[in-house]
């Protein structure tokens, strides 16, 4: 029964150790683990180093060839544009050159102011000049009406090759007519300067006016949509959109497109001769700034048209980025499932092994690599269990004899005093006296046979001292006294023996003087909480000598020191055994009271359910 008590005790001193060791490596390894990274996340960093250079140098190839592409289109958009506004600065400086002519170098012209007071003179050259009007037209053939004007009875000369209704016929009627009104005097000079666009009806026209020397005028009317018409014919060859548009970047059509706003923004800013806009697609634009007319001409190029000739290439840039993802995708999961599991449960089973599971065991079902892992694991963490075990167990008994010696140590000084106590008091025939001290000691040393038992109860720790001071006291009678204080519910409590005993010897061993004051020796037993853990605390005190301050000041220090345990074999004893019987959660401390004397405070543990201490 004993050998399984012992046994008890020493498998739970192997748990606890492993226990706590355990606990200080998983420590160690999670504040080591903050600092580095794991094999996933060095795959992923990895895979991504190759990759994203990849996709990113993919993409940019694939930016720099539409910019390349762009740049090709606009420059030979650009050179179109310019070829045809070309060609439209050379008609109105062509039909320019035939206005001033006719306005300078026709007699006929001249004739309407001449013949006004001839009214038959007058209808003929009219006639006249309708007949020279029409006659011209055949060489002019881009101009869409012209007409001579004679302020001085308001005659409109108009003559117009083509018309679509007579409605036309007469708002272009009107429209001219109301130029020459007072009212039109700003405006009509803007077409004396120069081709301006205007707007008649629905249709939009270039308009340019000649003063003659006779102060009559002749002019002519251009169709925008004729000027565009060699454009607007190769335009839809080749996908794309001609426009004209003023220089303020206004709309010259009755249905401009998605981007108006976007291109009117860039005409308005006059910024370079292409750039690319925005609607419900995106479009490259084109214009050109006609020297002769207040008008831009501009060309909207759809990018999925420019950038035809390079759709595979952008589709696999495109898809690169994806087939990437992938790969990464099926990477992980086949890292996770041949490497990393296999890891993971591999650092599992090591912490569970430095947590003092050591019955942990892996599973050697995995790829050849990871199956002799696996078993040299199992090997070594079998082998470290049979090790931890007869380690312990070697030490714990190891330390019970060291223990046992020391509790079975009696200071044979004490007993040769003793004795000769009792030798004296015969002689003195004080047979009271050596009935006390008789009974004392007998109660003394059958305690000491005892010292077998694991525990005692602190009132039988509390007899045995009693007995020790009562003995002193028969020694030296009027200069010793004691004093115990022991809170009743603490009394059955059970301690290792000896636990108390030892401080009191050290008190009445370096502490008493035979002085003219009395030595004082005062044990206090009560119940103390700190934080949720209720303790019993032992207090010895004595009004003897102070305590040197380095026991004071570092006492676990001392108790590695050599020299100093063996001066001082009890107090080394005691806190041993707390050490080892209540796992280092008991405490021992000294200190000097500010009024007189030294104490010694011992603190141990109660369980959890409040009552009793550990049976150790």
């Amino acid at each position: 029964m004993w050998f399984r008590k012992e046994w008890t005790l020493g498998r739970g001193f192997i748990l606890s150790h492993c226990y706590r060791v355990g606990n200080d490596e998983e420590k160690s390894e999670a504040e080591g683990g903050d600092r580095q990274v794991t094999l996933r996340v060095k795959v992923i960093l990895l895979f991504s180093v190759i990759t994203i250079p990849l996709v990113c140098f993919l993409l940019y190839t694939n930016h720099y060839s539409s910019q390349v592409v762009r740049k090709q289109v606009a420059n030979y958009n650009s050179a179109l544009l310019t070829l045809y506004g070309d060609q439209i600065d050379q008609t109105l400086e062509n039909g320019s050159s035939y206005l001033y002519k006719l306005a300078n170098q026709e007699p006929l012209i001249r004739s309407l102011v001449y013949t006004l007071d001839n009214k038959d003179r007058y209808t003929i050259t009219l006639s006249q000049v309708v007949n020279k009007l029409y006659s011209d037209s055949t060489y002019n053939t881009s101009f869409y009406l012209n007409f001579v004007y004679n302020p001085f009875n308001q005659d409109l000369i108009m003559v117009q090759t083509s018309q679509k209704s007579f409605q036309e016929s007469s708002q272009s009627e009107q429209y001219i007519k109301r130029m020459f009104s007072p009212n039109e005097a700003s405006n009509l000079q803007a077409f004396v300067e120069g081709w301006r666009h205007c707007r008649i009806g629905n249709e939009q026209y270039l308009l340019r006016i000649v003063e003659t020397d006779t102060n009559t005028y002749v002019g002519a009317l251009i169709r925008n949509d004729d000027l565009l018409l060699p454009l607007q014919s190769v335009s839809e060859e080749r996908h794309m959109e001609a426009f004209f548009l003023d220089r303020k970047g206004e709309w010259l059509t009755t249905a401009p497109p998605d981007t108006a706003d976007a291109v009117s923004a860039v005409i308005h800013a006059k910024t370079k001769s292409y750039q690319t806009v925005r609607g419900e697609e995106r479009y490259l634009l084109v214009q050109h700034t006609l020297r002769l007319a207040d008008l831009e001409i501009i060309t909207l190029i759809p990018e999925n048209v420019i950038l035809q000739q390079v759709p595979l290439f952008q589709r696999i840039s495109y898809a690169v980025p994806f087939a990437a993802a992938l790969v990464l995708l099926f990477l992980l999961v086949n890292l996770q499932k041949l490497v990393l599991r296999p890891i993971h449960y591999l650092i599992k089973g090591m912490r569970q092994i430095s947590k003092g599971n050591l019955d942990t065991r892996l599973s050697t079902n995995l790829s050849h690599e990871f199956s002799l892992i696996s078993a040299t694991f199992n090997s070594m963490a079998s082998q470290i269990q049979d090790l931890k075990i007869s380690m312990y167990e070697e030490e714990i008994r190891s330390h019970k004899a060291e223990l046992k010696q020391l509790q079975l140590q009696m200071n044979p000084h004490f007993l040769y005093n003793s004795l000769n106590i009792i030798y004296n008091l015969a002689e003195t025939r004080k047979y009271d006296l050596i009935q006390r001290m008789s009974s004392h000691m007998v109660n003394y040393l059958r305690f000491f046979a005892r010292l077998r038992e694991h525990s005692i109860h602190i009132w039988e720790e509390m007899d045995n001292i009693e007995h020790y001071i009562e003995i002193q006291k028969l020694r030296f009678p009027k200069h010793l006294e004691y004093d115990f204080d022991i809170e009743d519910s603490l009394k059955n409590v059970r301690i290792p023996p000896l636990t108390i005993h030892p401080f009191v010897e050290n008190a009445l061993k370096h502490g008493f003087t035979t002085g003219k004051s009395v030595f004082q020796v005062k044990v206090r037993i009560h119940r103390i909480t700190v934080g949720i853990t209720d303790f019993c605390e032992i207090t010895i005190e004595n009004n003897g000598k102070k305590f040197p301050a380095q026991l004071v000041e570092s006492l676990s220090g001392l108790m590695e020191t050599s020299s100093f345990t063996r001066e001082h074999t009890g107090i080394w004893s005691v806190y041993n055994q707390l050490k080892i019987f209540y796992r280092g959660q008991a405490g021992m401390s000294f200190s000097n009271l500010d009024s007189y004397g030294v104490a010694v405070t011992v603190r141990i543990p109660m369980q959890s359910d409040g009552g009793e201490f550990p049976d150790v």
